[in-house]
Parts: C-alpha cells; structure tokens; sequence
C-alpha cells in the first residue's frame, strides 16, 4: 500500500512537470538567475557591511583602550599633583623656619654688637674709674677772686 501511494505521487508530479509548458520554465528560470543575483548581490553588500562594522567595531575598542590609557594618565597626573602640591607646603613651612631663624639670627647679630659696645663702654668707665683712683685730683684751682686765669 506504500508502494502504491509512492507511485501514485511521483506519477502525480511526473505528469504535473509535463504539463508546464516550456516558456513558462523559461520564465521560471529566468526569475531564479534574477533572485540568485540579488542574492548575490546583497550577499556581497552584507560581507562589505560586516568587515565595515568589525573596522568600526575594532576603532571602538582602540578608542576605548586610549580613553581609559587617558584615565588612568589623569590618575596618575593628579596623584603627583597632590605630592607636588605636599612638597610645596613642607617647602613653605621649611622656608617659614629658616626665615625665623634668620630674623633670630639677625637679632643674635644685634644683641652681639651692642654687647660688644657695651663691653667698651663698661671698659672705658672702668678704666677712667681706675684713673681717677690712681690719680687723684690736684687740688691747686687758682683762688676764685683773683681773676686770672692759671697758665
């Protein structure tokens, strides 16, 4: 009973193939050369499509590595902006301190020097003090009413 309706089917298309009639083939044929060439052509559209998007999609990613090369650049700039900016406020504090210390110098300086005259000055009175003792004052002052003066 298979066998009987495969027969039946092939013998259905065999005599449906036999009665199409040739232009009708021709046309047929035709129809298909036209859709295998748009076929082709839209596959070769397709293939120039997909190597444009992998370019596009390869940019994107060297963009996406540089972008984040920039990121991390910045980082790092910012980090060394924040040590720089440490090593100038410990410059300034320093340089406060040696101002300081040369202000203290400049006054050490001062003190010195007026030690120094007044070391002098201490010398010289004590020396005319030494004088006076040693030396005493003669007392021959001419007498006040005469008025001459003592050569």
């Amino acid at each position: 009973m298979r066998y009987l309706r495969l027969v039946t089917a092939v013998s259905w298309l065999g005599v449906g193939c036999a009665g199409i009639p040739p232009a009708r083939l021709e046309a047929q044929v035709l129809e298909t050369e036209r859709w295998r060439r748009e076929l082709e052509a839209e596959r070769e559209r397709t293939e120039a499509l997909a190597a444009r998007l992998a370019s596009l999609e390869s940019a994107m990613e060297r963009l996406a590595l540089e972008r984040a090369e920039a990121e991390q650049g910045r980082v790092a700039v910012l980090e060394e902006l924040v040590r720089t900016e440490a090593d100038r406020h410990a410059l300034e504090e320093h340089n406060a301190q040696l101002l300081s210390l040369e202000r203290q110098l400049n006054e050490l300086k001062e003190l010195k020097e007026m030690h120094e005259e007044l070391s002098e000055v201490w010398y010289e009175s004590a020396l005319e003090r030494a004088r006076r003792r040693m030396h005493p004052p003669r007392e021959s002052a001419p007498p006040a009413g005469n008025g001459t003066a003592a050569p």
